[in-house]
Formats: C-alpha cells, structure tokens, sequence
C-alpha cells in the first residue's frame, strides 16, 4: 500500500467518526457578521473579542508600515529580521504589563513551545492542568522534564503532587491557562501564585484568551489578581485583532528566549505590519474605548447566559460552551444554526477530550443584544 493509499484510509476513518474537518472560507473581513461560503451570517466563533480585526486604524497602521518597510521581515530577528518596529512593539507591551522583558513570537503555538522548550529542561518538575493548550502539552513533551498532569482547576491535587514530589536538583513549574479556550472557566490565579510559592516553583500562566478581554487596562487575570507570574505568554491574534504572540517575562529570561528558543531563532521575524498593526491594538485596548468594549462584553456575556443557562464557562467569559458529548450531534447542530444564519463551530476531539463534543459559543464586543438574542433562539430547539 502506498502512502497516499495509507492517508485516504485515514481520512476515510476520520470521516466515519465524524472528524474529518474541512474548512469553510471566509469573504469577508472578521467581524460580528461575516460572508461564510458565500452567505452572510452572524459569527459566533471568532476569538476577536474586541472586534478590532477589521478596525480602520488597525489597517491603517499595518498599511503605513508596508509602504515605509516592506511586505516581509527577510531574515530571522537574530539575522537582519529585528525591525524597529518589533522593538517598538516589545517596548509597547513591556510598559502595558509592567515587566522588563519581552520576546515575540510568529504564534501563540510558538511561544509556548519556545518558552517551555527552553525553560524547562530534563530533571525538572512541570505541573500542568489537564485541560491546558495542546502548545503547551508539546511544549512539555519537547523540554523533555517530567510531568504531573493534575485535574481541571483541582487546587487540592496540585497541591498533593507538589507536595509528593521529592524537590530534587531541577527546577519546578507550574503551568496554567487562566482564561481557558474550550471551556471558558477560569483558574484561581492568586491560589496557583500562592501554591507556587510555598512549593519554590516558577509560575508560567497562559493569558492567550484572557489578554485584551480582562483585568486592569485588559491586562488579563494575572494582574486582576496582583500576581507577577516567571513568564505571561499573551497573543496578538485573539482580543488584539491582529497576529503573533509574546512572552512577557523578566529581561534575563527574555534575553535567554533570544538566544535558546528554537522557534524565535529558526524563524522568520513578523512582518513588519503585523507589529504596526498590534501596537495601534494596544493603544485601543489601555483606553476608555478599551474600558468601553470590555463592559459591552461582559454585559452580553452576562446576557447570553441568562437567555441559555445550559451555557458553560465563567459568567463574564466570552466564552460559552455547550458540551452536548457526541461529535456526530455537534456538527448537526452547526449545520441546523447555519440555516439560522448563525455560525457557531461543533469542536471535536482532539481538540476537547473524548466524549465532550461541543459548541463553543464566542461573543465579541461589536455584537449587538439583538444579535445575542437571535442566538439564544436559534439554540432553543437544542435544549
């Protein structure tokens, strides 16, 4: 049997499971609407929580940097990649979080793969919430230490395995999401901030859905909950409408970052729009309009709630899952909304464990409460 011949009974595997993704094409920018496959809908999927995707002094921003410096960076940032314009986004979020040292990185997926890749090493201890990213599963299983998987937000757990393990000569971390992507629940920072410590281990928190949506000035859980966290990885793709993503951390791990992590010095830096386009980002984010489309948010998020209790997630998430178990039933149920000109993705496994098939509902700021509703009854039939 050949390869390919190998792949196609695969696919055909996958497809009889009700896995097989296939992708739909947008033509349109992001948005609260937008056109999917040739129909407009409302867009419940997206993660541009702050509906700044499509917002004009974005483009403008990346437009101007085109013209004045090109369409590519031409190098890695170690080569002749470091554009000023990365600095000056470095500089940017370094002031907005209130650390010495930023490193960014082509995608969230990157960042987090190159922070644990580089910062935990064989020997070394890392305590990891079950439900944490797949970059950070691979980002464990590449620095090569070894992993204490505890139970969803389960403080006590995590305290039983710090405690059972011996210290040992390597270093301990404790890694979580604080917003987290599928589920929409969020972690006690301040306990997890609290556990580290006692247990001498550095804090690595994963603020990817919460950057932009949450804390003082958007600038997520951590700070809501005054912890400093060893390393923030944050994106720039998500709240921030934009691409890319970042370690906001000490000067002397950023510094190492910049010398030791594998997908920063083996890859191509940011064009130089993309770091244009997130600085213009951030400005709207630290201001009152930033204030504004936050409160917009929880509000609906609260809203939406109200209207479909069966939705998960913490109250002012905008993320709101409907966990219906069968990856058969989901998808049926996004082609039945579809027809309501509502998209809101079926999320299979791998992505969520097995038997945990949902929708995962994603409301943004420039949604209207009318939009919301219109959501609430084209879900009823499901309920």
């Amino acid at each position: 049997m050949s390869l390919d011949d190998d792949v196609r009974a695969e696919l055909q595997q996958l497809e009889a499971q009700h896995r097989l993704r296939l992708p739909r094409t947008i033509d349109s920018p992001q948005g609260p609407r937008v056109i999917l496959d040739g129909i407009e809908v409302l867009n419940f999927a997206s993660n541009d929580y702050l509906s700044l995707a499509s917002d004009r002094r974005l483009v403008r921003a990346a437009v101007a940097a085109v013209e004045e410096s090109g369409a590519g960076a031409g190098a890695s940032r170690l080569i002749v990649g470091n554009h000023r314009h990365h600095v000056a986004l470095e500089r940017a979020i370094g002031d907005w979080l209130h650390v010495d040292g930023v490193r960014l990185f082509n995608s969230g997926y990157a960042a987090n793969i190159g922070v644990l890749s580089t910062l935990c090493r064989a020997g070394d201890q890392v305590f990891s919430d079950a439900l944490n990213h797949a970059s950070i599963i691979d980002g464990c299983r590449l620095a090569k230490a070894e992993v204490a998987v505890y139970p969803h937000l389960d403080l006590a757990a995590l305290e039983a395995a710090l405690a059972s393990r011996s210290r040992g000569a390597g270093r301990r971390f404790v890694i979580s999401e604080t917003l987290f992507s599928m589920d929409g629940d969020v972690a006690d920072v301040a306990a997890l901030a609290a556990l580290a410590r006692r247990h001498d281990a550095a804090l690595i928190l994963d603020e990817a859905h919460a950057i932009g949506v949450l804390g003082p000035e958007g600038r997520g859980l951590a700070a809501d909950a005054n912890v400093v966290p060893d390393v923030l990885v944050g994106t720039c793709g998500k709240a921030l409408g934009s691409f890319g993503a970042f370690a906001a951390t000490s000067r002397a791990i950023a510094d190492l970052l910049w010398t030791r992590a594998r997908p920063f010095v083996f890859s191509t830096g940011l064009p130089p729009m993309i770091p244009a386009a997130v600085r213009a980002a951030i400005e709207i984010v630290r201001s009152t309009e930033g204030d504004d489309r936050r409160r917009s948010l929880r509000i609906m998020s609260r809203q939406l709630r109200s209207l479909v209790p069966a939705l998960g997630g913490a109250s002012e998430s905008p993320i709101a899952p409907l966990v219906v178990g069968d990856d058969r039933a989901v998808m049926a149920m996004t082609s039945r909304l579809l027809e309501a000109k509502v998209f809101v993705q079926g999320i299979r496994p791998p992505t969520v464990p097995d038997g945990t098939a949902r929708l995962r509902v994603s409301l943004a700021s420039g949604h209207a409460a009318g939009d919301v509703a219109h959501l609430a009854i084209s879900m009823e039939r499901f309920l």
